[in-house]
């Protein structure tokens, strides 16, 4: 009797076989389509000026000569360049002048840069 149990475990059941053929069928399945990027990005709509929309282009295209960058990433890129520099200098000094449009936030961020 023992012999018989140790037999059919050796062939194997149909589930064990069911297991073995799925995950070898996983195994060989190419994945449809463009592979996603590491970073999932959230769709948000910004709205450029003419000038902007050239600037980002521009950019877009030196960049884009050196590594494979889209323009999603380049203003990723520039918000955290944005937000490291605003960090750095401390929100103390945003608070010490007086911000009344974009162009004085634009002139400020200029002067922390030293552009």
């Amino acid at each position: 009797m023992p012999k018989r149990n140790a037999n059919s475990d050796e062939k194997g059941t149909f589930a064990k076989l069911y297991d073995v053929q799925e995950q070898m069928s996983r195994r060989n399945a190419k994945p449809l389509g463009r592979p996603r990027k590491k970073v999932q990005r959230k769709p948000t709509t910004i709205h450029l000026t003419q000038a902007e929309n050239r600037k980002l282009s521009r950019l877009h295209l030196t960049v884009s000569e050196q590594v494979s960058i889209n323009r999603s990433e380049l203003v990723g890129v520039a918000i955290d360049a944005l937000a490291t520099l605003i960090e750095k200098k401390g929100p103390a000094a945003l608070e010490e002048m007086q911000l009344d449009d974009v162009e004085t936030f634009r002139e400020i961020v200029f002067d922390f840069m030293k552009l």
